[in-house]
């Protein structure tokens, strides 16, 4: 499986698999016409841009494109959040960058 190395500028440290048949989340959109969308969470990412000390925690959808994120202080707190809002355990990251 091919693991994005960027997301909206940032490095990947750590991902999920993106499982398009494991919804993590889902995410309603409201349309200008009124209408709305809804967006299925499929993979977790734990990113960092290079002239910030934070982590992002990124939220994709089957495509890797980022529906919604988390900024937190650290790694483990990243982690963290992943768990309690997600379900997503410390076996579940695949590591790209230490």
């Amino acid at each position: 499986m091919n693991f994005p190395t960027q997301l909206d500028g940032a490095e990947v440290l750590k991902t999920t698999t993106n499982d398009k048949s494991r919804k993590l989340s889902s995410v309603i959109f409201e349309e200008e016409d009124g209408t709305t969308n809804e967006v299925h969470i499929t993979a977790l990412a734990i990113t960092k841009y290079k002239d910030d000390d934070r982590y992002y925690l990124f939220l994709c959808d089957c495509n890797w494109e980022v529906v919604n994120d988390f900024l937190l202080d650290t790694m483990s707190e990243a982690m963290e959040c992943a768990k309690m809002n997600f379900s997503v355990d410390s076996n579940d990251w695949i590591t790209l960058i230490d």
